[in-house]
C-alpha cells in the first residue's frame, strides 16, 4: 500500500528534531521539519538535508514548537544555514510579537531577530499560514490549514491562550533559560525492573507545570487518509482538549489516528491516561536516548501500553538499556503489543503511515 505520511525521529539526544514528509502522487513531498534537536544535533540534521534529493529539497513549513535549548538549540544553526534561506518556505514559531502584554522583538533575540532581518540578513517567512498571527487553539473554532495541490490537513492543537499569557509574563527568563541550553544532570540511566504495569501506569505524578513546554505548539497533521499528532513537550491536558475538540466538530466522540509523537519525550507528567484515551494511535513514538531526564519515563510508557489499541507498536528513536526492556516477549505477550527500534541508528526512527481510510469515529 502507498505511503502516505513518512515520520522521521531523527537521534536528538533529549531533544527533538522531526522530519514529516507527506507523499504526494507525482510530485514533490510536501515536507515540515518540527524542531532542532538541542545545538549538538545540527550536524545530523545537515547532513539529512544534504540527503534529499537533489532540486526537490523544499522544507515547506519549519516549526519550532517552543523556546526549550533541546528543541530550538540545533534550530538556531539551522536558520541560519543557506538551506534555510534558500528552501524554507514558512516558519511556524510562536514569538514574543504573539504574546499579549510583551513588546516587540528585540535584536537580541536570536531566532525572532534571524526571521524578521534584524541581524542584517534576509525577512524570513513567518506563520504565513496563519496571516503573520500566533499559533494557539481558540475557545470558539478550530484552527485549522488546509494545504493546497494535494497537501496536508493541519489543526493546531496547543498551546491555548492561557499557556501563551503565562509566557508573556515570563518571558525574559525563559529565552535566558533557553540561550543558557539544557543543564546536563542526573547520573548514569540506570533503569528498574518494570513489574506491574497497571502499578507503574497509577503512579501519582504532578502535571508538567513548565512554561516553555505549556506554550508548545501541537499539531495534527492528516493526509490521503493517514494521521498524525506531532506533540511536541505539550501539556496533556491541553493535547486532551484539543483532540476533545477537533472529534466534537467532527460528530465523533474520538480520534483514531494512526500515530501519535508523544509530548515531552514520555514525561509521566505530560503523557496523561485522558490524553491517550482521546486519540488512540496504531503507533506510538517517544523520542529520547534518556540519557539526561531519563525519558521515556516507565509510568509514561506503561499508560500508553494499557490505552493503546490490540496490536499497538511503540516506535523509540534510540536502543538501549531504558528502551530493550520494553520489547521484553513477555510485555508483548500480555499486552499485544510490538516494538520498532531504528534499523540505522545514526538515521533515528522511521515510520512510515499507508494511505488509507481516515479512522476517525
Amino acid at each position: 500500500m502507498a505511503t502516505a505520511i513518512r515520520i522521521e525521529a531523527l537521534p536528538a539526544r533529549l531533544g527533538d528534531c522531526l522530519l514529516v514528509e507527506c507523499l504526494r502522487p507525482g510530485a514533490v513531498p510536501w515536507r515540515m521539519l518540527v524542531d532542532g534537536g538541542p545545538s549538538d544535533t545540527w550536524p545530523v540534521l545537515e547532513a539529512r538535508l544534504a540527503r534529499l534529493p537533489e532540486g526537490a529539497r523544499q522544507i515547506d513549513v519549519a516549526v519550532v514548537t517552543h523556546v526549550d535549548s533541546d528543541h530550538i538549540g540545533g534550530f538556531l544553526a539551522f536558520v541560519r544555514s543557506d538551506f534555510a534561506h534558500d528552501q524554507v518556505r514558512d516558519f511556524w514559531f510562536n514569538g514574543r510579537q504573539h504574546l499579549e502584554g510583551v513588546r516587540s522583538i528585540e535584536q537580541g533575540e536570536d531566532l525572532g531577530a534571524v526571521l524578521t532581518g534584524t541581524t542584517g540578513g534576509a525577512v524570513l517567512p513567518w506563520n504565513e499560514a496563519y496571516g503573520g498571527q500566533r499559533i494557539a487553539t481558540t475557545s470558539d473554532r478550530l484552527v485549522e490549514v488546509s494545504v493546497p495541490d494535494d497537501g496536508p490537513h493541519i489543526t493546531v492543537l496547543s498551546p491555548d491562550a492561557t499557556r501563551l499569557g503565562t509566557l508573556a509574563r515570563t518571558w525574559a527568563t525563559v529565552l535566558k533559560k533557553a540561550r543558557d541550553g539544557t543543564r546536563e544532570i542526573g547520573g548514569p540511566d540506570r533503569p528498574r525492573k518494570l513489574g506491574d504495569l497497571e502499578k507503574l501506569a497509577a503512579q501519582h505524578t504532578p502535571k508538567d507545570d513548565s512554561v516553555p513546554n505549556g506554550s508548545s505548539i501541537g499539531l495534527l497533521v492528516e493526509h490521503r487518509g493517514a494521521s498524525v499528532v506531532l506533540a511536541g513537550d505539550g501539556f496533556g491536558d491541553v493535547l486532551a482538549d484539543g483532540l476533545g475538540a477537533v472529534a466534537a466538530s467532527r460528530g465523533v466522540e474520538r480520534l483514531d489516528i494512526d500515530a501519535f509523537k508523544l509530548p515531552h519525550h514520555g514525561s509521566r507528567g505530560n503523557v496523561l491516561a485522558r490524553m491517550l484515551a482521546a486519540a488512540p494511535a496504531q503507533h506510538y513514538v517517544f523520542s529520547s536516548n534518556g540519557d539526561t531526564f531519563h525519558h521515556p519515563d516507565d509510568a509514561a510508557v506503561a499508560r500508553t501500553v494499557l490505552a493503546a489499541p490490540h496490536g499497538a507498536t511503540l516506535w523509540f528513536n534510540y536502543r538501549n538499556a531504558r528502551t530493550e526492556r520494553w520489547a521484553a516477549a513477555d510485555l508483548r505477550k500480555k499486552h499485544g503489543y510490538r516494538v520498532e527500534y531504528p534499523a540505522d541508528a545514526t538515521a533515528g526512527a522511521v515510520l512510515e503511515l499507508p494511505a488509507g481510510q481516515s479512522r476517525m469515529r
